[in-house]
């Protein structure tokens, strides 16, 4: 796990990958992170969601994209039950070779206090084969749209708003 943490701060150092502006570059000592708990990387039971109708997610600049749920994952933690859903966006063209991304935003009990207040970031890249999946929320990320309004960043849809914290993966910047 550090080393997904320091290779984060290397990317938002690297001018061609950082969503920081040069000014913030030189002044990014790294991003603050809650200690890696084992408790925050759950087993989750993938439900596929095959009859999903794509849907208009709202952006950060109030426009929308479009998405698809593919699945909710199952999950427990401290021992009380709780559900996410995964999304993949829809688009009319994709690269041959491009990978598909499965998206996982969330906004929990820390958003806005401890950590960006439009909630926080996971994925995978490609869709993970199985109905048991792992979800590392040790590796929650900001979206760039916490660095730069440059960004359009997919807000978190209700169905991802978790009653409590997570204190796990990147704090507030």
């Amino acid at each position: 796990m550090k080393a997904w943490q320091e290779e984060l701060n290397h990317e938002y150092l690297d001018p061609d990958k950082s969503p920081l502006s040069a000014q913030d570059r030189a002044g990014f000592t790294g991003h603050e992170f809650y200690p890696v708990q084992e408790k925050y990387r759950v087993k989750a039971r993938f439900e596929p969601t095959p009859d999903s109708k794509p849907f208009l997610l709202e952006t950060s600049k109030g426009t929308s994209k479009v998405y698809k749920r593919i699945g909710i994952l199952h999950f427990q933690i401290d021992g009380n039950e709780h559900t996410l859903e995964a999304y993949v966006q829809q688009k009319r063209f994709r690269l041959p070779g491009e990978p598909t991304y499965v998206f996982l935003p969330l906004v929990d009990e820390t958003t806005g206090n401890e950590t960006y207040g439009a909630g926080r970031y996971m994925h995978y890249e490609g869709i993970p084969e199985g109905t048991e999946w792992i979800v590392d929320f040790n590796k929650l990320y900001n979206p760039y749209c916490a660095y730069s309004d440059r960004y359009e960043c997919p807000k978190v849809p209700e169905a991802n708003y978790l009653p409590i914290k997570v204190e796990a993966g990147i704090k507030g910047y």
